[in-house]
């Protein structure tokens, strides 16, 4: 038997739940826009062949972005900030595909963002010509979980396909499904620190270890088979579809002896989740967080990567014999900054820092 001990049970707590992410179809009137179509194709040209980083800094409307020197199938332009994504090109239906980010999301919440957009979209003179479509939506429960041990057999679901993924033999992603619903339970502090990099949630969370993630990404095909079509299909049905997908499309066990592993009893992580499912819908915890903190975090990282690279180059520098033995971090900074003076030049320099910044601001 599998079963929780009793300080376990007390400690899993709840963090955070509502959607992390949300993918929206626009069919907006790109003829009457007042976008300078091809002012615009000029800056993604010049993008291009720009080797500093491949974007343009741009002020449209109301909103200034990140304009890229690449399309998104089928969308020829790519514009992003740190609330939204957004994909256009003319001659399509829809002509207009936006990613609401994740950060967005949960500080500000879906409302405010999608009444930014369309503010944007006035800003332009972008016309809706019908409603939105939500092509996905994904929501995120977050839960403090010291000491989980969740194993891929205490998963019971309808997907055809099942992915799991350890890390020094621990369990830390269980995957059910690849299609229209998908869902994930997975150590979302591992996620952050070696893929997405998500550190404001620490400061959301009040933690910074032993948070897992159950999250349930659901596409437009099954989201319509739910009556969800528009942003306001969503709010209304979002609890009655996720109470169906984690009631009759994946659960997860406790074992027992029964060799049928539908009539082992849910887990009590599962029995809470359902409970928060049940308690209605949730578009997104609207708090603030200090984004010095996540900058903190980033140089932080980035030391210790710089650290990396400076042991490999002492080995280098003593191997080669220009340093004595045993080379020290001091000898091995000042050869590294002789090294290093050979490629710079001060006017690339400024212009390439100043770029990084501009990167940062935009959130990339």
């Amino acid at each position: 038997m599998n079963r929780e001990l009793p300080n376990r049970a007390t400690a899993r707590k709840l963090l955070l739940q509502g959607l992390d992410s949300l993918y929206v179809s626009y069919f907006l009137d790109i003829a009457t826009c007042s976008i300078d179509w091809d002012e615009l194709e000029y800056l993604k040209e010049k993008a291009s062949r720009d080797r500093g980083g491949g974007f343009e800094d741009i002020e449209l409307g109301t909103e200034r972005y990140a304009l890229h020197s690449y399309g998104k199938f089928p969308y020829r332009y790519v514009l992003s900030n740190k609330t939204f994504e957004v994909r256009l090109s003319e001659g399509l239906s829809p002509s207009c595909y936006v990613r609401f980010s994740s950060e967005g999301l949960w500080t500000d919440g879906a409302d405010t963002l999608l009444a930014r957009f369309e503010e944007w979209c006035r800003s332009v003179d972008l016309r809706a010509l019908k409603p939105e479509v939500i092509s996905r939506a994904d929501w995120a429960f977050d839960y403090f979980l010291p000491n989980a041990q969740l194993k891929p057999e205490q998963i019971v679901s309808r997907a055809a396909k099942k992915a799991t993924w350890e890390e020094h033999n621990s369990v830390q992603t269980i995957q059910c499904g690849t299609g229209a619903v998908v869902i994930r339970i997975y150590d979302k502090v591992a996620e952050i620190d070696q893929q997405s990099l998500k550190v404001w949630l620490f400061e959301l969370w009040g933690k910074r270890e032993d948070v897992w993630r159950i999250e349930f990404q659901v596409r437009g095909e099954r989201l319509k088979q739910g009556g969800i079509k528009t942003w306001t299909d969503l709010k209304s049905f979002e609890t009655d579809l996720l109470r169906e997908i984690a009631t009759a499309h994946t659960t997860l066990r406790e074992p027992t002896n029964d060799s049928n592993r539908s009539r082992w009893p849910l887990h009590p992580l599962w029995i809470q989740l359902i409970a928060d499912i049940c308690r209605g819908s949730q578009t997104g915890l609207i708090r603030s967080f200090d984004e010095q903190a996540g900058l903190d975090w980033r140089l932080d990282r980035n030391g210790k990567s710089v650290l990396g690279h400076l042991k490999q180059m002492a080995a280098l520098l003593q191997a080669s014999g220009r340093c004595s033995r045993p080379i020290t971090l001091k000898d091995t900074i000042d050869q590294m900054t002789l090294i290093v003076e050979r490629h710079h030049s001060e006017d690339l320099w400024k212009s390439d820092i100043e770029r990084r910044v501009k990167a940062i601001e935009l959130g990339q």
